[in-house]
């Protein structure tokens, strides 16, 4: 405060030199001024002693199990004077802001002072470490609260403290007037008072609740109905927060009442007649109420409210002068009666709802001791949602068994033609499967040597620059290839967008079969197409670089297998169509090969894991799930849960049928989830089974996207159609 002193008496100084004629108000609102800020900082510092006085008294309280058995409001609204159940009181003071006063004149700027340190908001809390209470500053543990006490101290709006055995104080902030507690709230509900800390940059942090001494209160019906002619009744009440002490009595009017335990009994009811009740604990603590009689009423409203299907609540209001039980019904055990309030204000609350229909309980109000119902009310419950809803559903776009192979984006549905000529795929709008459109598809050389189909697979390549084709994803095809060296392996990219001429890179010529189904692994920028080569005997996964949009070019023009092949050891057995597919978590050795991946084909399919280089050798299988005949796996999170999806054509390929499983393992155990299908929900592309073996060669797939923050996933079928999801 040194430096505090010498202001004021350099301004006193001046003062006093003043000519006679002088006006000095200038200088008596600076030292006001000072004043203020001086009364401040005392006040400020005055809280925090003040509170952490207050604290050693709360943390006995916390350790001993005393509880609050008054609290008063303190005038000025900053906090509570609170009494604890052996006498003691502290007064606590929190940091809410008091109401926001008139905006001042602004005044003249001053001199520059110098500069201050930083304006750190310090925290001063007590945490519980092993069953030990420590004080904590600015997070550093200290000393335990029973054994020492920090001293704070402040110069010039900084705040300091000594910590206990130590003798020079030590800087920790500025002193803001934010102390230890950030707020202190009185929850009579609940029965607690809770105190939140203050917490980092002057925000609420870590809270404690002690225990409020139970309520004094008499609770009876104040309006008793009676029957026609009835001239006794029995009434029931309660006494909250009575001790050993406590004595109830009755004082009757135009009746007679006797007071037992819980309950009293009234007879020679006349008219007129009334009591009145009173209830003392002997520590000066009384409640009295007055009960009249009349005829019985009762009703209760009708629920329009539907409680949701992810459970919640309800409350039921009614009048009634009658006692009642409440009486949910056996097979309703969904259903509970939460909370009670005496002015018949009743709260029911539901568990989810697991079922796709609608439920209801049908709630009884009988006459308290009887079986009599006086009054019923229902209470019902939506139905669970099905995890997908078939949104629309078109037949095969293309006919003749060509629409083997789909993907969509955010906006449409794309469906390749795999058949010969120029090639085609349509775009059919998520929003609306009336309006399609043709992708523009340039083919690059004639049709005689476009392959066996001149678009085979389209898949959507994920986009992570904005200038790219408007920042959406990237639509990608191949053809599929004759293997007589006539068509070899193109690779078709629309980086500018769907209307628009896609670019094309030849990757391959001479293998039988390439290009009929490949996935995708990484982004547009930096990632790989999967193919699968049937011109192997063993088979082959053959990995095709994809870089800012450009496939499998590396310095020339049409460089084979850009990136590099690993060998599949699946019996091929027939099969003319496979996929290869790796959980996205998949680790990978340095030459980009994964450890571990799953190989399908129309016929066959393994789990094979990579035994050396580029090398894989097949694990045991089990029978289940079968993964033969399946297609276009996705790995999509949906409403906090990972999924996996996968098309599965029936052995007698009359339907597609959409399978769904929660990615349980993640990478770690790829085949473990495959085959627990936890959670698994399936759906059909068709309502109605196509006749066996229309589907031909028996491919699907299956692709998910997010529109306006809901995921739809579409369902292809070759020669059947598509349908799509959404799902809830």
């Amino acid at each position: 405060m040194k430096k505090v002193l010498f202001a004021l008496m350099a301004l006193l100084a001046f003062a006093a030199c003043k000519p006679e004629a002088y006006d000095d108000t200038a200088i008596k609102e600076q030292i006001n001024n000072l004043d203020d800020r001086l009364t401040k900082v005392e006040e400020d510092l005055a809280t925090l002693e003040l509170n952490v006085a207050a604290m050693k008294t709360l943390a006995e309280a916390l350790k001993t199990g005393k509880y609050i058995v008054s609290y008063t409001a303190l005038a000025d609204e900053s906090g509570y004077t609170i009494t604890f159940s052996d006498g003691t009181s502290v007064v606590v003071k929190h940091g809410e802001k008091g109401d926001k006063g008139d905006k001042g004149d602004t005044g003249e700027t001053g001199a520059t002072g110098a500069a201050g340190k930083d304006g750190v908001t310090p925290t001063v809390t007590v945490k519980d470490v092993d069953g030990v209470l420590y004080w904590f500053i600015n997070g550093e543990q200290i000393c335990p609260v029973y054994e020492g006490t920090p001293v704070f101290s402040s110069v010039d709006g900084n705040l300091y403290v000594t910590y206990p055995g130590e003798t020079e104080p030590v800087w920790i902030g500025a002193l803001t007037g934010k102390s230890i507690f950030d707020s202190v709230v009185v929850d009579e509900e609940a029965g607690v008072v809770i105190f939140t800390f203050v917490g980092e940059n002057g925000q609420p942090g870590d809270s404690f609740a002690l225990p409020l001494a139970a309520k004094f209160e008499l609770v009876i019906n104040t309006t008793v109905g009676l029957e026609a002619g009835a001239t006794s009744v029995e009434i029931p009440y309660e006494v909250k927060g009575a001790n050993s002490t406590t004595v109830v009595d009755v004082l009757a009017v135009a009746c007679e009442a006797v007071v037992e335990p819980k309950v009293i009994k009234v007879s020679n009811i006349a008219a007129g007649a009334q009591l009145l009740v009173f209830a003392d604990n002997g520590e000066g603590k009384t409640s009295i109420k007055k009960v009249v009689f009349s005829g019985e009423s009762y009703s209760v409203e009708e629920v329009s409210e539907v409680i949701p299907a992810e459970g919640g609540s309800v409350v039921v209001k009614g009048v009634s002068n009658v006692p009642f039980e409440v009486v949910i019904p056996a097979e309703a055990a969904w259903l509970t009666l939460a909370q009670t309030k005496s002015a018949f204000e009743l709260t029911f609350v539901a568990e989810a709802n697991t079922l796709q229909e609608v439920r209801e309980a049908e709630v009884s109000f009988v006459r308290q001791g009887t079986e009599e119902v006086l009054m019923s009310v229902t209470i019902a419950q939506e139905a669970a949602k099905p995890f997908a809803e078939k949104v629309w559903s078109i037949a095969a776009v293309f006919g003749g068994g060509a629409d083997r192979n789909m993907t969509m984006d955010s906006e449409y549905v794309y469906v390749a033609q795999a058949a010969g000529g120029n090639g085609a795929i349509k775009a059919i709008s998520i929003a609306d499967p009336t309006q399609v459109k043709d992708v523009k598809v340039a083919t690059k050389v004639s049709v005689s040597t476009n392959g066996t189909h001149a678009i085979s697979c389209v898949r959507m390549m994920p986009n992570t620059d904005p200038a790219v084709n408007g920042g959406k994803d990237v639509l990608v095809a191949s053809n599929l290839t004759t293997g007589d060296g006539t068509a070899r392996l193109t690779v078709y990219v629309w980086t500018n967008g769907i209307d628009a001429d896609p670019n094309y890179f030849v990757i391959d010529s001479g293998t039988r079969r390439l290009g009929d189904k490949f996935t995708v692994k990484g982004t547009y920028q930096a990632g790989e197409l999967w193919f699968w080569d049937y011109g192997r005997k063993d088979n082959a996964a053959i990995r095709i670089a994809m870089n800012d949009g450009v496939a499998g070019l590396w310095g020339t023009p049409e460089l084979a297998y850009a990136t590099g092949r690993f060998s599949v050891p699946v019996d091929e057995g027939g099969a003319t169509i496979g996929e290869v597919v790796a959980h996205p978590g998949a680790s990978y050795d340095g030459d980009g090969n994964p450890t571990a991946l799953l190989a399908t084909s129309n016929v066959s399919y393994g789990f094979v894991n990579q035994s050396a280089g580029n090398a894989y050798a097949i694990s045991a299988w089990g029978t289940e799930p079968k993964l033969a005949q399946s297609w276009g796996y996705d790995f999509f999170e949906h409403n906090g849960k990972n999924y996996i999806a996968y098309v599965q054509i029936p052995t007698d390929r009359n339907n597609a049928v959409l399978n769904i499983i929660e990615d349980i393992n993640g990478a770690a155990d790829f085949q473990g989830t495959l085959e627990a299908k936890a959670g698994l929900v399936t759906f059909d592309l068709l309502d109605t089974p196509m006749a066996n073996g229309t589907a031909g060669h028996g491919v699907g797939d299956c692709a998910t996207a997010v529109v306006d923050g809901v995921r739809y996933i579409a369902i292809q079928g070759q020669n059947m159609g598509v349908a799509l999801y959404r799902l809830n």
